[in-house]
């Protein structure tokens, strides 16, 4: 499965549930710019394996990344893009991640993407007609911070996202949504 998760802002939390959801289901490439999911890895590197997670921080576009990392798509069961400019051709399924009203370079780039998944970081504390509404708590960011200290995943605290995403991903893994969201929840995975 191809997924694209688009924004600009902090992606990490929505990335970490993800993560947490699909690499029980497979092998797992995490192709992104953001250099921190390079704490991830052993230190000084910028791609490596994070359990059966190969991460890739670089700046090739998604059509560049594969040749540039030595690995191809068919490689990995799963390959999620934390996107912000360019849109990888050939997604399953694209989310986008927002905080506030989008700028006009976002819109035109959302306007590139089939259908996405609106998962709403509420800063503001406005919920949004149907969106996977999140509550950006210190609790959230606190668990992100966890995940890159420790190298380990654990089950980010929205009961809204877990849910949501729970639903949403199953069919496409061929399990159950009531599964989906046990490894959502469930707190040892590495």
């Amino acid at each position: 499965m191809r997924i694209g998760v688009y924004g600009y802002t902090d992606k990490r939390p929505v990335i970490y549930a993800l993560l947490k959801l699909l690499h029980t289901t497979g092998d797992v490439a995490l192709l992104t710019n953001n250099r921190h999911y390079a704490r991830l890895l052993e230190s000084g590197e910028f791609q490596g394996h994070f359990a059966n997670v190969m991460i890739a921080v670089t700046d090739a576009t998604p059509d560049e990344v594969f040749e540039e990392i030595g690995y191809a798509p068919d490689d990995f069961d799963h390959v999620l893009f934390d996107v912000q400019d360019t849109i990888p051709s050939d997604l399953q399924m694209a989310l986008h991640v927002k905080t506030y009203a989008p700028s006009e370079d976002e819109q035109a780039v959302l306007a590139m993407l089939n259908e996405p998944v609106t998962v709403k970081m509420a800063y503001d504390g406005k919920r949004e007609k149907n969106a996977i509404h999140v509550i950006p708590s210190s609790r959230l960011w606190q668990t992100a911070e966890r995940i890159e200290h420790f190298r380990q995943l654990e089950p980010m605290p929205s009961k809204a996202m877990n849910v949501e995403f729970a639903k949403l991903l199953a069919p496409h893994l061929n399990i159950k949504p009531k599964q989906a969201l046990g490894i959502l929840t469930r707190r040892r995975s590495k």
